[in-house]
């Protein structure tokens, strides 16, 4: 492989990893490989990664179905070991007039009824074809991609108050990949196009005792356990005839890739390592093949295979049977496979200990040298540039704070604060800043905190059971990667899929089926990791920008009314007030407005501005009835909802003082409480002011910069004008 091509490869997989994943202890191979998308039938940035990882000698070819193939030597016997390397994923089937896609999925692989919902809600990242890169001839040249970050749409909770909800999972035909576009013409400028692919972006968390957690981890661990036969080697290893080893496309497309090197090649021998996973029918709860830490899997018949295991005194495991390939008729056909827990989810896992077992197995039976593996770092993602109106929001998402659990959040508030800012904290943990003379007494309010768990008890064998901290489906978090915030600092870990995921029936895993695990195995483990009763679990976060003026992230209920708090400071002169303001970050909103509370007890405004999350309709997964209000229109004046009423004289003066200044806003009724309600209680006149928000509680929230913009000069103009002449 030339030089330019190989250093092309190992830029395109780095360059996907996602930030936090890495382990000093690991092997971020691993890590990278699972991260890079490969869907069946498009598996080009998978081949180009497997290839920046070979040693400078082997020079792979990729071949007409996109089968990356190493041969060695030449002669008899023939043998050839291979390894299937696509996964379960989404082609782009149909782009709609407002900039929505439509998906579907033609692998064969995973076919139980939560594999869709485990995408519903989640970033995902779409595929883009480029240009072909001046490099090599036929089949040879490598496609250069590019990945456009989007989200699937998901009902906001908000929104689901009172309707009856349905049990049933949702699938292919409830996702919705929202880019941040409005119209078609805004999803081609972004250069995607019908049958691009779309795999979740959140795809790789390393866990303790060596395992890692992702999207077909099992396919990409074979991956890696191929590479490693021939890592650290100088040169070509002399071998007897002919080895062919072969990173498979279409695995999970009726075998596709295998078919064709039963056309091209001709060996006595195939060991395949198989993509054993355990049917639907299979009486493992956990999906489990095999137990990890145990060593290969392979069949209880295959005398032959065991005998030489036995003899390199490598410890293995057996299974009746393991899929195999039909692909030659006069080959000798040896499987054997990487045990797996958690099979085709988004956290299947794998343990590093099996990889290298694995190897080892595969280099004893080729009669190879044990190769030297060669780990490498992570490179996190590019910093993009932002437009002014996110860097607090920013920085804000990027700090971590369950509901009850908020001190780094308002930390974080107080070291952005302008110079002149007098801060002040009270008992309960709200952040206040006061200023100006006189007038009357106006508070503008948000919240520090954000949704999670909070461990409840940690079991023996090393799971921890959860509560939740503030209201969302449960269905959002399952089968992905958390951050667990211990006094020591943070710890990675998994939702584990419910029990029995794979003959699941209904959307919502009960309460007690979430679990947090950690890739220990006993109660003092996890301890050991520093985790106790009462941390904090969330989903990992980053603000993400999609097309336009739009971004996505977690959390962005409140931290970007939090965020507005602070930008509206720096473009207030203190000096000019007239009245007494106060602009208050409180604790505790998600679980009953308590911070709020304590601060309405002493604090007894004339006028309480609630700067929180208008839950806008504005989606193809919510009903219409209400909330009906575009983003990209401006601030809201959210005049109604489930726990205030702002009287109609007042929204009137709101909107004249603002069109006044030409702030854009507009006036809707949405579901929810707010902070303001808690000051209702002792008069005063509440006024939540908004920015419509898509995909309420969920780890896709959006928000669209330009409205953002509004809300800051609309609290800029109330806190100089309002409430002016009565």
């Amino acid at each position: 492989m030339p030089t330019c091509r190989r250093v092309l490869a190992v830029l395109s997989f780095l360059a996907l990893c996602a930030p936090g994943v890495a382990s000093a202890a690991a092997d971020d191979r691993l890590a990278a490989l699972i991260q890079t998308q490969g869907v069946s039938g498009f598996e080009s940035d998978v081949q180009q990664a497997v290839a920046g990882m070979l040693p400078a000698w082997a020079t792979p070819k990729v071949d007409e179905v996109g089968n990356l193939v190493l041969t060695i030597g030449q002669g008899q016997p023939h043998l050839l070991i291979a390894a299937t390397i696509d996964e379960d994923g989404y082609l782009v089937s149909g782009i709609t007039d407002d900039g929505f896609l439509r998906l579907t999925r033609v692998s064969t692989g995973a076919s139980y009824r939560l594999f869709d919902q485990f995408v519903y809600g989640q970033p995902v990242v779409i595929r883009t074809t480029g240009v072909t890169a001046p490099v090599g001839k036929g089949p040879t040249a490598w496609k250069v991609s590019t990945h456009v970050p989007g989200i699937v749409a998901t009902a906001s909770s908000h929104l689901q108050r009172g309707r009856d909800t349905s049990t049933a999972i949702k699938g292919l035909d409830d996702l919705w990949v929202d880019v941040g576009a409005s119209s078609r013409a805004d999803v081609e400028k972004l250069g995607i196009r019908l049958l691009d692919t779309v795999a979740l972006r959140e795809r790789v968390q390393r866990l303790a005792g060596g395992r890692t957690a992702g999207v077909a981890a099992q396919a990409r661990g074979g991956a890696l356990a191929l590479v490693n036969l021939l890592a650290g080697l100088k040169q070509a290893p002399a071998v007897t005839g002919t080895l062919t080893i072969a990173w498979v496309a279409q695995g999970l497309f009726g075998d596709r890739g295998l078919a064709r090197l039963g056309q091209t090649t001709d060996p006595d021998r195939v060991i395949l390592l198989s993509r054993g996973a355990p049917g639907r029918d299979t009486a493992d709860a956990k999906g489990a093949l095999g137990r990890l830490g145990g060593g290969p899997v392979v069949p209880e018949a295959d005398a032959a295979l065991l005998d030489r295991a036995r003899q390199a005194g490598l410890a293995i495991q057996t299974v009746p049977a393991l899929r195999g390939t039909n692909a030659w008729r006069r080959a000798t056909v040896q499987t054997l496979a990487i045990p797996t827990l958690f099979a085709q989810t988004p956290v299947e896992t794998v343990q590093d200990d099996d990889l290298s077992a694995v190897t080892a197995l595969l280099a004893e039976m080729a009669g190879l040298p044990k190769g030297t593996a060669v780990s490498g770092s992570l490179a996190g993602r590019p910093h993009e540039n932002r437009p002014d109106v996110f860097a607090h929001l920013d920085a804000l998402i990027a700090t971590y704070g369950v509901s009850g659990h908020e001190t780094a959040v308002r930390e974080a508030v107080a070291s952005r604060l302008p110079r002149w800012a007098r801060p002040e904290v009270d008992a309960k943990g709200n952040l206040t800043v006061s200023f100006g003379q006189g007038g009357q007494q106006v508070l503008f309010v948000a919240h520090t905190d954000e949704l999670g768990y909070e461990i409840v008890s940690i079991q023996d064998d090393g799971t921890a059971t959860v509560r939740k901290r503030g209201g969302f489906f449960d269905s959002l978090l399952e089968a992905h990667p958390v951050l667990v915030h211990t006094a020591r600092g943070q710890v990675p870990a998994i939702v584990a899929p419910r029990p029995n995921y794979l003959r699941a029936a209904e959307t919502q895993p009960k309460a007690e089926e979430v679990l947090l695990n950690f890739g220990t195995t006993s109660r003092q483990q996890t301890e050991a990791l520093g985790i106790v009763k009462g941390d904090t679990a969330t989903v990992r976060k980053e603000f993400v920008r999609l097309a336009g003026s739009r971004g996505s992230a977690r959390a962005i209920d409140d931290r970007a009314g939090c965020a507005a708090l602070l930008a509206a400071l720096e473009k207030i002169d203190p000096a000019k007030v007239t009245n007494r303001v106060t602009f208050a970050w409180v604790v505790e909103e998600e679980t009953g407005l308590a911070g709020s509370g304590a601060l309405a007890e002493r604090l007894h405004p004339a006028y309480a501005f609630a700067v929180d999350t208008f839950v806008s309709s504005d989606s193809p997964v919510d009903p219409q009835r209400i909330a009906h209000i575009p983003l990209g229109t401006g601030a809201v004046l959210r005049a109604v909802d489930n726990s205030s009423i702002t009287p109609p004289e007042t929204v009137a003066r709101i909107r004249a003082l603002a069109g006044a200044r030409q702030v854009p806003t507009t006036v809707g009724v949405t579901s929810g409480g707010n902070d303001g309600s808690q000051f209702s209680k002792y008069g005063s006149i509440v006024v939540p002011i908004s920015w419509p928000g898509r995909y309420s509680h969920s780890p896709v929230e959006l928000i669209d910069g330009r409205d953002l913009d509004a809300l800051i000069n609309l609290i800029v103009v109330l806190v100089n004008e309002f409430p002016g002449r009565q």
